[in-house]
Parts: structure tokens; C-alpha cells; sequence
């Protein structure tokens, strides 16, 4: 019977060169998921001292997001490795392949409630869609990678109809108000839960405490406001009464954002601010997961199609997989040493590319945090060319190249030997990316060790390389003993609908 057939591939069939980039992706991603993007690292946040911006700025530039997208990249090969293995066994394959992708969602929604981890569902929702286009022309899959971006930023960057917002005193004049109608306005105010804007009065001046640090406000007319250093503005909701119920806050792109008043201490609400934005506000792991699981929820009851078609799933995540896709189509990794040729023009288009984008992309954000100028200060245009630049030429680019390079590099013998350490890490790619998450979960979030905001771009880097010796020992000891990793044996086990061989003795002689 066909259903027979229907089983994961044997460790002999893996391609090692695949495994040994998965695994020099997760290191990446073990990296800057402790340096530069898991809480305060930045040099705006207080860490301008010369060691921290010597790790911070050339993390950022060779490595933020790039080993992200080689692991989503990996993604769509390895789904078309699957369906080209199920073909050849003339075996079922849409079933199981939903199956996976619906285990793995579920993975991702736990992994999500205990860690604040986002990724895993995107890619299982994203990964659907995959099946609607893997029977396309293998060179429409590059084409169409391009528009899955390309489309969605045009959009919302020339035909996105945006908000015209409230006429506000052009020449930013303040005006006098009554100090009795200023006291009014102090307080709370919650835009939705766990997120509040704070407002306080010193020497009859109004000032906001959010999450981006104390600005003062300035009066406009009687419940208008400005905040010059954010290029915000503010009005003040009353009711019939005249009591004051809410903010309406007035973004540069016109969106308005509304916080509702509610009653709380001021002095709690300020201080717990100031420790949020300093990383140290302690909470325990039952309020961390309630925490995580409401924002799923609440993530739930605002789900939107046009949302996801529009997002960064399509925008972000299907192009790195149709690339995959594409790869493995095209049987790149199956034999390097035939498509070298191949893999030398995607390593230097696609590190040309990227670093030249990414340069100008971060060499812009480095103008604006040396010349304190904000973003906002820029046309909307110009922020969105900036966007692309770094999400997607300067990204994908160089996320290409490193995988090419790399390719290139693993058909030479000495250096597939020299490299063979990050096989195993690769080959349990999803337990060591979940473990990944939770060691920087425990060390920085408030709930654990709160490092956040305590321990600069430097100390984290230390930390992740002791993170990395111990994922790395432990994968090596881990595939000693056993024929896959915990979370792929679960994840396989769940698709296949049977339990998966796990000990390597179980194995022997099958």
C-alpha cells in the first residue's frame, strides 16, 4: 500500500552540506538573538562605550536577520527535498505535509507561551501555501519570490490610503493653560494591556512616561498637545461631563492610537515604567506565560486576511521560502561540484547587493543615533526605502550569499571536516533553535535572571559563545546515543502518526 512508503528520511540520505548550514545559521541566530535583538543592547539604550559598539554595529551589520532568513530559506528546501523524495517513491504527500505543518504550529504556539517565541507558527502558516505553488515552472519561483515582496510594499508605501490627521497648530506655538485643566490630565492611560502611556506634571509642565522614555508636552490649545521630540501629538478625550476619559495620540503617518484613562497609582505606574524601559521589572514565570498566552489571544481576536496578506509573512517569510524552494528544485545541494557555477554568481551578486543595501540601510540608522536625529523626522517615503533596503536587498542578499558561499566552501574536503562540529547542531535544528530560545529567555527576561538592560552587547556575546559550547557538546553527546533530536523525534512521531525508532540500537540491523 501507498501509506507504507510514507516515512522520514534515513540518516545515510541526509545531505550533510544542508545540516552543517542549518546548524552555522543557528549559531547566527544564537547571536544576535543575545547581542542585538532580545531586549535593550543598542547603543540609544545607554551602551556607548567602545567595547559594546565594537560588537554591536558589526553584529548588526553582518549577521541581524540574515541567519533568521537562511533558516527560513532552509525551510523551503527542505520541503522540496520532501516532495521530491515523495514523488520518487511515488508516495502521498499533501496529507502528511499538513500534518507537519499543523504539528508544528502547535509547537510554535507553546514555544511562543513559554518563551515569547514568534516564529514556528508564521512559517507553519506560510508553509500552506507552498502547496499552491510547488508545481509552478521552476523559474517562475525566483519571479515570483520578488512580487511576494515587491507588491505588498508598493502598496503600502504609494496606494495605502492613510488617515489625514487632525489639524494641529502648524507652527508648533505653544499656548498658556490653566494650570487646574493641566492637573486634570494626570494619570494613567492603557492602550492595551501591559502597554500604558503616563502622564505627569512638574512646574506646571505636562510630560508622557511610555515605553520610549519621558518627553515634555506642550500645549497647543486647551486638550491638544505636541511632543517635540517624538513629532507626536496628543489630544486629550472628555466626556459630557468634562471629565477627562482618554489620549487620542496622532502618529506621523496619520494613524491615530487611542489609550483609555484607568485607575492607578501614578507613583506605581511611573516607577514600574521606568523599570520596564531600564529591563528590570520582575515578574514571575506564571505571569510571563498568562502574559505570552493573552497575546496569542488577543493576537486571535484581531486576526485579519488582509493582514496576513500584506504582512510580513508574505512580505518577509514567503520569498525566503519560494527561494528554498527553488534551491531545491534545482538539486544545488545534491551536487555542488555540478552548479558551481551557479553558486559563484549568487555569492557575489548577493553579497554585492546586500552589503551595499544593508550598508546604506544601517549606515542610515548610525547618521540618525550620532546626529540624534529620530526617524520619524523623514519622509514616509524614505523610511519605506530604507525598509526594503534592509529587509529585503540587503537581507536576502546577503542571507543568499552566505548560503552559496558556504555551499561553495563544504564541497572542499578539508573544510567540510573542519566545519563537520555544526552537523549535529544542524541536524536537531528545531530542538536546538527552542533551546536556544529558552537559555535567553531565562538569562534576560524579567522572569529569570533579568539581564535585559543590565548587561551590554559585549557580555551578551560572551554568553552566547558559553551558549554555543554547551548546544554544541550536547548535540554531539545527544547523537551518540540517539538517531534524531527530542523535538524532531515528537514532530516526526506526530506526522507520521507512529512512534519513530528513537535509540540508535533500535536502529541496528533494520
Amino acid at each position: 500500500m501507498q501509506h507504507q512508503n510514507l516515512r522520514p528520511v534515513a540518516i545515510q540520505n541526509r545531505i550533510q552540506t544542508i545540516d552543517i548550514i542549518r546548524g552555522f545559521a543557528l549559531v547566527g541566530i544564537l547571536t544576535i538573538n543575545f547581542t542585538v535583538d532580545h531586549g535593550l543592547t543598542e547603543p540609544w539604550a545607554g551602551f556607548t562605550g567602545f567595547v559594546d559598539q565594537l560588537v554591536y554595529w558589526p553584529v548588526a551589520f553582518f549577521m541581524n536577520d540574515k541567519f533568521l532568513t537562511i533558516y527560513a530559506f532552509l525551510f523551503g528546501l527542505g520541503f522540496s527535498i520532501q516532495m521530491l523524495r515523495a514523488e520518487e517513491r511515488n508516495s502521498p504527500f499533501v496529507f502528511v505535509y499538513m500534518r507537519r505543518l499543523i504539528v508544528l504550529y502547535i509547537i510554535g504556539v507553546i514555544h511562543q507561551i513559554l518563551t515569547a517565541g514568534d516564529i514556528l507558527r508564521d512559517y507553519a502558516m506560510v508553509g500552506v501555501l507552498l502547496l499552491l505553488v510547488h508545481k509552478l515552472p521552476r523559474k517562475l519561483l525566483p519571479v515570483l519570490a520578488v512580487l511576494c515582496f515587491l507588491v505588498p510594499w508598493t502598496r503600502n508605501t504609494f496606494f495605502n490610503k492613510i488617515e489625514q490627521p487632525k489639524q494641529f497648530n502648524s507652527n508648533r506655538i505653544e499656548v498658556a493653560v490653566d494650570t487646574a485643566i493641566l492637573t486634570t490630565y494626570v494619570g494613567v492611560y492603557e492602550i492595551e494591556p501591559g502597554r500604558r502611556a503616563i502622564v505627569t506634571m512638574e512646574n506646571n509642565k505636562l510630560f508622557g512616561e511610555g515605553r520610549g522614555g519621558r518627553s515634555q508636552w506642550f500645549a497647543e490649545s486647551e486638550t491638544d498637545f505636541f511632543s517635540q521630540s517624538a513629532d507626536f501629538h496628543f489630544s486629550f478625550m472628555k466626556d459630557s461631563t468634562g471629565a477627562v476619559t482618554g489620549i487620542t495620540m496622532y502618529l506621523q503617518n496619520g494613524k491615530a492610537v487611542t489609550a483609555r484613562r484607568i485607575q492607578m497609582d501614578i507613583h506605581q505606574a511611573v516607577k514600574e515604567m521606568v523599570h520596564q524601559r531600564a529591563g528590570i521589572v520582575k515578574q514571575t514565570y506564571r505571569q510571563f506565560v498568562v502574559k505570552n498566552a493573552n497575546g496569542i489571544w488577543q493576537g486571535y481576536k484581531n486576526w485579519s486576511w488582509s493582514g496576513f496578506f500584506w504582512g510580513f509573512k508574505i512580505t518577509g517569510i514567503l520569498p525566503l521560502f519560494l527561494m528554498g524552494l527553488y534551491f531545491g528544485r534545482r538539486k544545488i545541494f545534491h551536487d555542488v561540484s555540478l552548479n558551481r557555477s551557479f553558486l559563484h554568481k549568487v555569492m557575489k551578486w548577493g553579497l554585492l547587493i546586500g552589503m551595499a543595501s544593508f550598508a546604506i540601510a544601517l549606515g542610515f540608522k548610525a547618521w540618525n543615533y550620532f546626529n540624534d536625529i529620530k526617524d520619524e523626522s523623514y519622509s514616509f517615503l524614505t523610511r519605506h526605502i530604507m525598509y526594503a533596503a534592509w529587509d529585503f536587498l540587503g537581507v536576502m542578499g546577503m542571507a543568499l550569499g552566505y548560503v552559496a558561499g558556504m555551499a561553495l566552501l563544504l564541497d572542499k574536503t578539508d573544510w567540510k571536516r573542519r566545519l563537520s562540529f555544526l552537523g549535529p547542531i544542524g541536524r536537531m535544528g528545531l530542538t536546538n533553535y527552542l533551546l536556544q530560545a529558552a537559555i535567553i529567555s531565562v538569562l534576560i527576561d524579567a522572569y529569570g535572571f533579568g539581564l535585559n538592560g543590565k548587561a551590554g552587547p559585549a557580555w551578551r556575546l560572551l554568553m552566547a559563545l558559553v551558549t554555543f559550547a554547551f548546544i554544541s557538546f550536547a548535540s554531539r553527546w545527544w547523537f551518540k546515543r540517539f538517531r534524531m533530536g527530542p523535538v524532531e523525534w515528537l514532530w516526526r512521531s506526530l506526522t507520521y502518526l507512529k512512534f519513530q525508532p528513537m535509540r540508535l540500537k533500535e536502529t541496528e540491523g533494520k
